[in-house]
């Protein structure tokens, strides 16, 4: 019983102002992320991002003495800006973390996540505020007491899926949200290395982060192959140093797995080889470079060479890998719309079903 990132996101927007949700996943996927989907969607909030393990409570406020209103001194209590107490919009506060917090500080959350109140100072209406930890088994001392889980509503979230994540690394052009197409072929090509260890106790597979098997240093998550897509975009000024740096951000398995998807793709015609010769630049020769390929040109497609991608393309003779290569683009919100303008991408599309 687990909901998917953008489940996730869905409910803190339509219950998140009567419910605080904690959402409980395995490391690095995502869970972090939602704060950004969130910020996106509801531009009307303030949005507060506070790392709960790394406070302590005078990061939450302090007592401002007063000597003129009484006869003798009293202190008032002064929220920290951190939390958006001062703000007139309403707040969208992610208490990130919040298994780890220590156990003061979680007790001074507890009228956050209740009431929105932190010390006497009510935030302003309409907030919302919602928490994320990992599992209990991960075995990073995470933990909630009954008292403090009572107050929310706890929903265990799920790694995503090898086509949730290549979505998400292709659906924008922002150059800091950009993935290395050898990354994206490897998602598509391994998809079990989005699988989570407690869906399955037995589950031998190499890649992911396992601590039921002592596997916990480096592995393959979304956040990690995002690290080793950084890699790749330089290998070529980092030389052999490439295999021991994938290795220790996605290790070993999928490291040597990476590298001979980096081999293959190194013997591919380039995109600018491509536009400048797409009927005559040389063809694929396997599967996996097809969908290398694919995802290349779909990232890096523009007004100016759309025309003669789809000219190359047409000559492909692998039914996935041109899909692919279509849905992809089309799935992308920013290049979406210039893909439409050109025929070849229209009768392709068209085909597939997508859009018209």
């Amino acid at each position: 019983m687990k909901v998917t990132l953008q489940q996730a996101t869905n409910l803190i927007q339509t219950c998140g102002h009567t419910n605080t949700f904690m959402f409980r996943g395995a490391p690095g996927i995502g869970k972090s992320s939602m704060l950004h989907a969130l910020s996106h969607n509801m531009p009307d909030y303030h949005v507060c991002y506070v790392d709960t393990c790394n406070l302590d409570l005078g990061d939450l406020g302090l007592p401002l003495i007063d000597r003129t209103s009484h006869d003798i001194p009293t202190t008032a209590y002064a929220p920290s800006t951190r939390f958006g107490a001062h703000q007139a919009r309403p707040v969208l506060i992610m208490l990130d973390e919040l298994g780890k917090a220590s156990r003061p500080v979680l007790n001074m959350l507890l009228p956050v996540i209740l009431e929105r109140r932190l010390g006497e100072h009510y935030l302003p209406t309409g907030s919302i505020v919602f928490a994320t930890t990992n599992l209990d088994t991960d075995g990073l001392s995470d933990s909630v007491p009954a008292h403090a889980y009572n107050r929310m509503t706890v929903v265990p979230i799920a790694n995503p899926t090898s086509e949730e994540w290549i979505h998400w690394a292709t659906s924008t052009s922002s150059p800091h949200h950009a993935i290395a197409p050898e990354v994206l072929a490897f998602a598509q090509q391994y998809p079990q290395v989005f699988e989570c260890y407690a869906d399955d106790p037995t589950s031998t597979n190499p890649y992911i982060f396992n601590p039921l098997k002592h596997q916990t240093r480096a592995f393959c998550s979304p956040r990690s192959l995002a690290h080793a897509s950084h890699l790749i975009t330089h290998r070529q000024t980092l030389g052999e140093a490439i295999l021991p740096a994938l290795a220790g951000t996605i290790g070993e398995s999928a490291a040597r797995d990476m590298d001979a998807l980096l081999r293959l793709s190194d013997k591919l015609p380039t995109v600018e080889e491509i536009v400048a010769n797409p009927t005559t630049a040389p063809l694929p020769t396997d599967a996996a470079a097809y969908f290398i390929l694919a995802f290349a040109l779909a990232t890096s497609a523009s007004k100016t060479t759309i025309s003669a991608m789809m000219q190359y393309v047409e000559r492909w003779d692998a039914f996935e890998a041109k899909a692919l290569y279509i849905t992809t683009l089309a799935g992308n919100r920013e290049k979406a719309p210039m893909a439409c303008s050109d025929p070849l991408f229209r009768q392709a599309a068209t085909q597939l079903g997508k859009y018209f």
